[in-house]
């Protein structure tokens, strides 16, 4: 029975059970700290592209007396650096997006549209808000979350779209596709069409104002 003192002495050795016990939790705490670091850096995401998106909207909307295609672009530029942590500029996409009330005769503000767009990003998205198409009178953004300008005012509305980069792997959450909207209203500013002097940043083809 000699072969069975090393089990006994297995037996009255606590730390070999220990050793088996942490070797087999050993792939669920890894697992589990990894999901973590994934979600944090999810959250972490989306927190930057909030942040990204509403000092697009201040920058933009504090801009004083006029403004031109260089005033937007520098604006542009500074988010892009700010967002380049998360890599915005090749992931992401900035659309800034220039929303006028419409008035009648009586001065009343019965409809909404956009004024001028323009874009910064290497991802491929349009915005469901083309210039000059009428909005309504609610304004401009989702379903029940409407903004509009007041009458004799101008509002800048940002949309980022963004693929999101894994931290850890795709095989936790994937790749998918992150938005968020911000807006601000103007200030300051008394001539709001945009003025073609320096560096444009165009949407695209037919889809912002010169």
């Amino acid at each position: 029975m000699h072969f069975l003192k090393p089990l006994c002495s297995l037996k009255r050795d606590p730390s070999g059970v220990a050793a088996v016990e942490f070797a087999l939790s050993l792939p669920i705490l890894l697992g589990l700290t990894l999901y973590s670091m994934e979600a944090a850096n999810m959250a972490y995401t989306s927190q930057k592209l909030g942040d990204v998106a509403t000092l697009t909207a201040d920058s933009v909307s504090r801009i004083r007396l006029s403004i031109s295609n260089g005033d937007v672009t520098d604006a542009l530029g500074g988010m892009k650096i700010l967002g380049d942590k998360i890599d915005l500029r090749n992931r992401g996409r900035i659309i800034v997006s220039s929303v006028q009330p419409v008035t009648d005769s009586s001065g009343n503000v019965t409809n909404q549209k956009v004024r001028w767009q323009r874009c910064t990003g290497a991802l491929v998205k349009d915005s469901p808000y083309a210039v000059n198409t009428n909005l309504g009178a609610t304004g401009i953004g989702a379903t029940g979350r409407k903004i509009a300008a007041t009458k004799d005012s101008e509002l800048i509305f940002v949309e980022i779209y963004y693929t999101y980069k894994p931290l850890v792997s795709s095989s936790f959450f994937g790749t998918p596709q992150m938005s968020t909207v911000a807006a601000m209203s103007v200030r300051e500013r008394s001539a709001n069409d945009i003025i073609a002097s320096g560096a444009n940043s165009p949407c695209g083809t037919g889809t912002y104002a010169a």
